[in-house]
């Protein structure tokens, strides 16, 4: 089965594929990311069938009309169900609230809890509107069946022992409180060790907990299930657990764990979903996982999806849209619209009153990869959009009593600083796939987004590919491995999140999170403060060349290219070897294109000595429009030729397929290769023939790829990868040459002397030790050696 399927708008029973694109034919060149499958016309049905919710006539009742209360002038009760303990959930039942006909309004019946702790702290907590399930699992499918009658419940997490007080009060229609009910509980000492609330740390670097220690994260996105619904995070979250892993990032989308999502559910929520997320916040917890739960996609938003492969535009089915009841003529009309504002405050307040408790809880996102949706050529102004967030920041801040984090996400590649300027949004989110050199790529990110917007930042999601698995791609997980560490030893607030959870599971791919877990926990990185280490001799490849190499046999360079559109490499590259060229994903965009307003001509230049006979070739896959492709030598033009687009529609893939070729003289030349338009051509099969080998300008040469940390006692952590192995470099590659006589210099460290203990990145097996001593403030250590990745732990002596 294909991964992370999800139900579509209009036909969520069809074969899905489960990526983060349809199976549909797809051009390389067109990042038609879909977390979703094909529609979602028929999503309730798709529901059923997956959750196979027992008397579903019930739910919408329990939802819909109003609750009988016994005994009109009964006393209002609230019943601690079980005991109490530090830190942990106290809950309690609520007995005899009056009756309303929409018990999820707050504008018809408002239910909430003040509690007193021992010391006289006061924290008010929202009640909400419960129905309880038991689950069985029944041919695949999970089948959930009403317990018992719905009721008012109160979550809180004490944090303080002792004697609480607990009052109760109730607004109907906005008067004063009805009625109110006083009891007191005890709190008992905690019997597993706690640290309380998830803060941004000083550094504005990481995280930490209440309590000053600092949480720094091991995980991956863990956002749906399928069929067994439930019983899969009963699979995920022991295997994540066991593993070192402590974070899992969360969707209530429409086909999973959604609260409005279906005819009928606007401001009445779906209970089953909510059980649903109930209980996998539960299991998050019992295995020390911290959950980030994401809000809405963009999809719920989008009106056309040709770029998605039709399996986006979930707009046709957004309860908040005028066709299904809501408020909202246009999509935009939901960032802009009073009333649309306020009946998602209202969603905002269940949500803070049913899962705001858990001390797990890492962050509240609103949005998965909102400007997806962006105009032009979608259904969203940004600038509404971006004065949405701040809006409902203030108010879910304001209105959450723990002050949990908040934050959004953006598409992959996406960096938009004015969403990350916004004080309210408290860390920055990125979304990385396909980028070429995962790792440094992560460290680059982390220390840019820390110097421009003094924020921590999340590098949410993560893929060799944005398509899927892609294990063809990477099939010993080097890519996989210099993200993961990259994201860890680079800067930001942990690895890099991967999109992939259904195959790291069936892969079990947790071998390589437990070692790395072991290693960063031998090496402290747990502990106390880390930043980001410079090193020498670091540099990318040049752009300039130096001399020939004497009675070198040429060769014929075939360059690799970033087929991530999204992103936009320097454009430049000096092929002196064929590491060279295998590395030219790091520098060379595969889409050609002009300037087109701010953004610069994104070109593909190349330097090279050439022997006799020697040509440069490759071919044009596909164009998004019209455009016309240029090729200079050495500033001279030798090629210049129109391309149309044949039809104007998005399935581009291999529409032109049309190769060209210009030969070149001997020596020295400099190849550019450009389009005048803003239209992109995507470029395949680049060859250069007859390539003389040379060295590089000023005596650079291919070292190892390292990054690391280093925290205030002197200890450091750092990432060495092999040049053979820097995705997509060496991928395919069975046995990456042996190094040997390697060392990597650290700057900035205090004199003295050191030891490093080095071992294997995949197995943790241990290579050996190495000790040198500062000088000028640098030490250069030796690495033994190795052939793909290795971990040193650096102390002082």
């Amino acid at each position: 089965m294909n991964h992370h399927s999800q139900p579509s708008a209009e036909n969520p029973l069809s074969g899905l594929t489960r990526g983060r694109h349809p199976a549909v034919p797809l051009p390389p060149l067109i990042p038609r990311r879909s977390k979703l499958p094909a529609t979602a016309g028929q999503l309730d049905k798709q529901r059923s069938s997956r959750m196979s919710l027992r008397f579903p006539s019930l739910l919408l009742a329990l939802a819909s009309i109003a609750f009988f209360s016994p005994g009109a002038n009964a006393a209002l009760s609230a019943t601690l169900i079980g005991s109490a303990q530090l830190w942990q959930r106290a809950e309690f039942r609520l007995a005899d609230v009056p009756p309303a006909n929409n018990p999820y309004d707050p504008d018809e019946i408002r239910v909430d809890a003040t509690l007193t702790s021992p010391t006289g702290k006061t924290t008010t907590v929202p009640a909400f509107w419960f129905q309880d399930y038991t689950r069985s699992l029944v041919n695949g499918f999970q089948e959930l069946t009403p317990a018992g009658a719905p009721e008012w419940r109160v979550r809180f997490t004490p944090t303080e022992t002792g004697t609480y007080q607990l009052a109760v009060a109730v607004q109907l229609a906005g008067s004063a409180p009805a009625r109110t009910a006083s009891s007191q509980f005890a709190v008992a000492a905690a019997t597993k060790p706690t640290h309380g609330w998830v803060q941004t740390g000083p550094d504005r670097r990481y995280f930490q907990t209440s309590d000053g220690a600092p949480l720094r994260l091991i995980g991956e996105n863990v956002c749906w299930a399928q069929s067994n619904a439930t019983y899969d995070y009963d699979q995920w979250f022991p295997a994540m657990a066991k593993a070192g892993e402590n974070f899992a990032r969360l969707w209530m989308s429409p086909w999973d764990m959604g609260l409005e999502h279906g005819q009928g559910y606007l401001n009445r929520y779906r209970q089953d979903a909510a059980w649903s997320l109930d209980y996998v916040v539960s299991l998050a917890e019992q295995n020390g996982i911290y959950f980030l739960i994401s809000f809405d996609h963009h999809g719920m938003y989008q009106t056309s999806s040709q770029n998605w492969g039709g399996s986006n535009n979930f707009w046709n089915v957004n309860p908040y849209n005028a066709a299904n009841g809501g408020p909202c003529a246009q999509p935009n009309d939901f960032f802009t619209d009073p009333k649309a504002k306020g009946i998602y405050q209202k969603r905002l307040r269940y949500l803070i009153a049913r899962y705001g408790y858990s001390a797990h809880l890492l962050s509240w996102q609103f949005f998965n990869e909102i400007d997806n949706v962006f105009q032009p050529g979608q259904s969203l102004v940004g600038n509404d959009v971006v004065a949405w967030h701040r809006e409902m920041a203030q108010w879910l801040r304001k209105n959450d009593p723990y002050r949990h984090l908040i934050s959004t996400s953006l598409t992959g590649g996406s960096d938009r600083p004015e969403f990350w300027n916004l004080p309210e949004l408290d860390f920055a989110v990125y979304h990385s796939y396909a980028d070429a050199a995962p790792g440094r790529k992560a460290a680059h990110l982390a220390e840019d987004y820390h110097q421009r917007y003094q924020k921590p930042v999340m590098i949410g999601e993560f893929g060799t590919s944005a398509r899927d698995w892609a294990i063809v791609g990477d099939p010993h997980l080097r890519g996989f491995r210099q993200g993961i560490w990259g994201g860890a030893l680079g800067g930001s607030v942990g690895t890099d999140m991967s999109w992939w959870w259904e195959s790291v599971h069936d892969n079990n791919v947790y071998p390589l999170y437990a070692v790395m877990h072991d290693l960063l926990r031998k090496g402290g990185w747990y502990e106390g403060a880390w930043t980001p280490i410079s090193f020498e001799n670091n540099d990318d490849v040049p752009t300039r060349l130096g001399e020939i190499v004497p009675n070198a046999t040429p060769f014929t360079a075939t360059i690799a290219l970033s087929g991530y559109r999204r992103t936009a490499p320097r454009g430049a590259l000096a092929v002196a070897d064929s590491l060279s060229a295998e590395r030219g994903a790091e520098y060379l965009t595969a889409y050609v294109q002009g300037a087109q307003g701010t953004e610069p001509q994104r070109a593909i230049r190349l330097s090279a000595h050439f022997a006799k006979a020697g040509k440069v070739s490759f071919r044009v896959n596909s164009v998004s429009g019209d455009t016309e492709m240029v090729v200079t030598v050495d500033g001279a033009e030798k090629l210049r030729t129109k391309l149309f687009d044949r039809d104007g529609q998005q399935a581009v893939n291999h529409e032109m397929d049309r190769d060209f070729s210009v030969e070149l003289p001997e020596g020295p030349h400099a190849i550019e290769i450009s389009s005048t338009t803003a239209h992109w051509a995507f470029v395949e099969n680049l060859r250069l023939e007859k390539v003389r080998p040379a060295s590089f300008a000023d005596g650079w040469h291919h070292r190892p790829d390292v990054l690391g940390l280093r925290n205030e006692q002197g200890r450091a952590l750092v990432y060495v990868t092999s040049p053979y192995i820097l995705w997509p470099a060496g991928a395919l590659r069975y046995n990456a040459p042996l190094l040997e006589n390697q060392k990597v210099a650290l700057t900035g460290c205090k004199p003295g002397g050191y030891s490093a203990q080095w071992f294997d990145a995949t197995s943790g097996r241990p290579l050996g030790t190495t000790e040198a001593n500062t000088k000028g403030g640098t030490l250069v250590l030796p690495v033994p050696a190795f052939s793909e990745d290795v971990v040193g732990l650096i102390a002082p002596q």
